[in-house]
C-alpha cells in the first residue's frame, strides 16, 4: 500500500497557472536562438565576414549555455524558493539595464588584436549577461514548476523550449533578416527581452510564497522510488557523453554536408533543425522513442552513404546529403532518447540539465578547437561515422523488441565482430577515396584546404569549391579556370595593359595566384588574403607568383579592413574575388564597401567583381551597387572549355561612365544592366543585407 501524505502536510503552492511557466520557457528559448544570429551579424563585417566568426560565436553561446544551466542548478540546490526568486529577479533587472546588445563603433577592431579573443570579449561585454539569464530559463522554470507539480510531466517543458528554439532558427533567415536592418533587429530583440523580463519576473516573484517542500514534504516509504535515491554514476556519465557525441556529430555532419557535399545557402539550418527536433520528440513523450526502428533506419542511411557510388552520378549528391540528414536525426534520437529514458526524478532535474549542457559544450569544443589543432584534414568525419555505426549496431542488436526500450547487452556482445567491421569501414573508405590524390592538406580557423595533383595539373580545393588550378608542362604559365584570356577579367587586363605600360592592381581573394600570370615587369600587385594557409599554399605548390616578374606585395587580413588602411593608395584595377561559395562575405558587397572601393580607384581605374556562383545571383546586386556609387557596370560571361581547364565565369565590370574602357572593341559583348535587373535587385548596406534576396531558385 503506497504512502500518501496527509492533506495538511501538502506544501504550499505558488498558485501560478502552468501557462506562465510555458510562456516564459517558449519566449526565453526563442530569444536564445534569435540573439545568436543578431549579434553575430552585428560584428560580422568587423572580423572579415568569414564562417570563423559564426564558429567563434557558436562556441561562446555553447559555453555560456552551460554556465546558465550550472547557475540554475546551484540556485535550486542551495537556496530556498523565495531567495531563488529574489536573486534571479536581480539578475533580470541587471540584464535589462545592459541593453541594447549592438556594439558601438568604438568596439571596431583596428586589426592588431587576436580576432578570436577580441570577439569573445566583445560578446561577453554586450550580450553576456542577457544570454546568461536566458540560458538558465529552461531548467530554472522547470525547477520552480516542480514545487507545484513534481511529476515527470514537467520535463515536457524542455520539448516546448526546443520548439521555441526551432521557431527562432527557421524564422530568422526568412522572416527577420530580409525585413529588418541590423540595428532594428537589435532594438526589437531588446524590446522582446524586456517583455521576457516582465513575464519571468512575475514568475520569480511568485516564488516568494513557495515554502521549501524539502522541509515540509513527508518522506516516502523505502519501497517507493524515492527522489532522494542515489543516482548511478553510469547515468551521470551518460548524461554527458551521449549529448557530447550528438553535438559533435551535428557539427561534423554540418561541416561535411555544407562544404563537401552540396554548397547550398542555408543548408546548415537543416541539420540544426533536426538536432532540435530530436529533443522535442524525445522529451515530449516516451512513446515516440523506438530505438530498434531508429537504429534500423540509421543502418540503411549508413549503407547508402557507403554505396553511393553505385548510383547514377546525378543522384549521388542528393542521396548522400539525404542519407547524412537521416543518419544525423537517428544518432540524435538515440543519444537524446537514452538520456531521457534514464532521466532522474524532478528533484535532480537541474543537475541533469547541467550535465546535458556540459556535453553539448564539450562537443562544440571538440569540433571547433581540438580537431583543427589535432588534424590537418577532416579526419573527424570518418571517426564520428565509426562511433555512430558502433552505437547504432549495438542498440539494434541489444534492443529486445521493436516497441520496447529494454536491452539485452549480451546479445550485442555476440555480434562484436560485426560491430568492429562496421566501425572500420568509414575510416577505410574515407582514407582510400577522398584524399587519394592530395599532395598537401592544411587546416586552420577557416577550414580545410587540399592540394591535388594529377596528369592535368595542380588544383586548390576547399570542399567542392575550386580556388584555382595550374596546368602542367608548357601551359603552366597560362591563366585557367575563371581567369582565362576571354573571361571578363582577362579582357579588362588586356585593355589596361594596352593603354598603359604599368598598371597597379589590388586583388581581394588570392586563390592560387592565377592573376599573377598576367603580370609584366612594370606592373604591381597587392594581394589581399584573409587565410594564411592559402597564402602559403599558393607560394609553395603553385608557380604563378614565383614566375611573375611584377612587384607583388602580400597583405594578410580581411579585404575591406586592409583596403581601409590603404588610405594613400590608388589602383588602376581592383579585383574582388571572394564569392564562389555560399558562405560569401556579404560586407564586401554593401554600399559602404563600394564607396571605399571607388575612393581607392585611380582616375581611369576599373573595378572587376567575380560573381560566378551556382546558387546566388549576384549580378543584379552588383549592378545596383554600381549605380548607387555612380559607376557604369556591365557583365561579361565567359564560356568554359574543359580541354584547357577553363570554367564558365561571370564578371561584372565597373568604371566611371567616361572611362575609355567602354569604347574598346573587347568590351563590345559586355551586357549592361537591364531596367528589370535594377528594379528587382536588392541594395545591401552594412545594416541590411541577406542571402535570401539573391538566392538563385531557377
Amino acid at each position: 500500500m503506497s504512502h500518501r501524505p496527509s492533506q495538511p502536510a501538502k506544501p504550499e503552492q505558488s498558485g501560478l497557472p502552468t501557462l506562465w511557466f510555458a510562456a516564459t520557457t517558449l519566449l526565453g528559448a526563442f530569444l536564445v536562438f534569435q540573439v545568436q544570429p543578431v549579434i553575430s551579424k552585428c560584428v560580422l563585417p568587423w572580423f572579415g565576414g568569414t564562417p570563423a566568426v559564426w564558429t567563434t560565436c557558436m562556441l561562446f553561446f555553447q559555453l555560456l549555455l552551460f554556465a546558465g544551466y550550472l547557475y540554475a542548478h546551484v540556485l535550486k540546490s542551495y537556496f530556498r524558493p523565495g531567495i531563488q526568486g529574489a536573486i534571479h529577479l536581480s539578475l533580470l533587472t541587471a540584464a535589462a539595464l545592459s541593453l541594447p546588445i549592438e556594439p558601438s563603433d568604438a568596439w571596431k577592431p583596428n586589426g592588431a588584436e587576436s580576432p578570436t579573443l577580441y570577439l569573445l570579449w566583445m560578446l561577453l561585454c554586450h550580450v553576456g549577461l542577457p544570454y546568461f539569464v536566458l540560458s538558465s530559463t529552461g531548467p530554472l522554470i522547470q525547477a520552480w514548476l516542480s514545487y507545484q507539480d513534481s511529476s515527470d510531466k514537467i520535463y515536457r517543458l524542455y520539448a516546448l523550449s526546443n520548439a521555441g528554439s526551432l521557431l527562432a532558427l527557421l524564422s530568422y533567415p526568412f522572416a527577420v533578416e530580409p525585413f529588418l536592418s541590423v540595428s532594428h533587429q537589435s532594438v526589437i530583440w531588446s524590446l522582446m527581452f524586456c517583455a521576457f523580463v516582465l513575464i519571468q519576473g512575475f514568475v520569480a516573484i511568485g516564488q516568494f510564497r513557495v515554502i521549501d517542500r524539502r522541509r515540509n514534504e513527508p518522506a516516502p516509504p523505502v519501497d517507493d522510488a524515492s527522489p532522494a535515491s542515489p543516482i548511478l554514476w553510469q547515468h551521470r556519465l551518460s548524461w554527458v557523453v551521449l549529448p557530447a557525441f550528438a553535438s559533435t556529430f551535428l557539427l561534423v555532419v554540418t561541416n561535411h554536408v555544407c562544404q563537401d557535399v552540396a554548397v547550398i545557402p542555408f543548408l546548415w539550418v537543416l541539420p540544426l533543425s533536426l538536432y532540435l527536433l530530436s529533443f522535442i520528440i524525445c522529451f515530449d513523450s516516451p512513446q515516440w522513442y523506438k530505438p530498434k526502428w531508429i537504429a534500423l533506419v540509421s543502418i540503411v542511411a549508413i549503407a547508402t552513404i557507403q554505396t553511393k557510388q553505385m548510383l547514377p552520378f546525378s543522384l549521388q549528391l542528393i542521396s548522400e546529403a539525404l542519407s547524412y540528414m537521416v543518419l544525423l536525426l537517428g544518432v540524435c534520437l538515440l543519444c537524446h532518447g537514452e538520456v531521457v529514458r534514464i532521466k532522474p526524478s524532478p528533484q535532480w532535474l537541474t543537475q541533469y540539465y547541467t550535465l546535458l549542457s556540459a556535453g553539448g559544450a564539450i562537443g562544440g569544443i571538440i569540433v571547433a578547437i581540438v580537431c583543427p589543432l589535432v588534424f590537418n584534414n577532416f579526419s573527424e568525419l570518418p571517426l564520428a561515422l565509426s562511433i555512430a555505426s558502433a552505437l547504432i549496431m549495438v542498440i539494434f542488436f541489444a534492443s529486445r523488441g521493436w516497441r520496447l526500450t529494454d536491452y539485452d547487452w549480451n546479445a550485442a556482445r555476440r555480434v562484436k565482430i560485426v560491430v568492429a567491421v562496421v566501425m572500420a569501414l568509414p575510416i577505410i573508405d574515407m582514407s582510400m577515396k577522398d584524399h587519394a590524390s592530395a599532395i598537401a592538406s592544411d587546416r586552420n580557423f577557416f577550414g580545410v584546404l587540399r592540394v591535388h595533383r594529377d596528369d592535368q595539373g595542380t588544383h586548390l580545393v576547399h570542399g567542392r569549391t575550386i580556388h584555382g588550378m595550374q596546368r602542367a608542362g608548357a601551359a603552366a604559365s597560362e591563366p585557367t579556370a575563371y581567369y582565362y584570356y576571354d573571361s571578363g577579367i582577362g579582357r579588362v587586363i588586356s585593355v589596361l595593359q594596352e593603354r598603359s605600360p604599368a598598371i597597379k592592381t589590388s586583388v581581394i581573394g588570392l586563390g592560387c595566384g592565377v592573376l599573377a600570370s598576367y603580370g609584366r615587369a612594370e606592373d604591381e600587385f597587392d594581394m589581399i588574403e584573409i587565410n594564411p594557409a592559402i597564402q602559403r599554399i599558393a607560394n609553395e605548390h603553385f608557380t604563378f607568383m614565383r614566375d611573375c616578374p611584377s612587384t607583388i606585395r602580400h597583405h594578410l587580413g580581411d579585404g575591406r579592413l586592409v583596403m581601409e588602411r590603404m588610405q594613400e593608395q590608388r589602383f588602376d584595377l581592383i579585383v574582388l574575388d571572394a564569392f564562389s561559395s555560399d558562405a560569401i562575405p556579404a560586407h564586401l558587397l554593401t554600399t559602404e564597401a563600394f564607396e571605399l572601393y571607388r575612393e581607392r580607384l585611380a582616375t581611369q581605374g576599373v573595378f572587376a567583381v567575380h560573381v560566378s556562383n551556382n546558387h546566388l545571383d549576384l549580378v543584379p546586386l552588383v549592378h545596383r551597387l554600381a549605380k548607387h556609387a555612380s559607376l557604369e557596370s556591365r557583365v561579361v560571361y565567359g564560356t568554359g572549355d574543359d580541354s584547357i581547364h577553363v570554367r564558365n565565369s561571370s564578371w561584372v565590370i565597373l568604371a566611371a561612365p567616361s572611362n575609355p574602357l567602354w569604347d574598346h572593341p573587347t568590351m563590345a559583348t559586355a551586357r549592361p544592366a537591364s531596367s528589370d535587373e535594377l528594379q528587382r535587385a536588392p541594395l545591401w548596406t552594412d545594416q541590411h543585407h541577406n542571402l535570401v534576396s539573391v538566392l538563385n531558385l531557377w
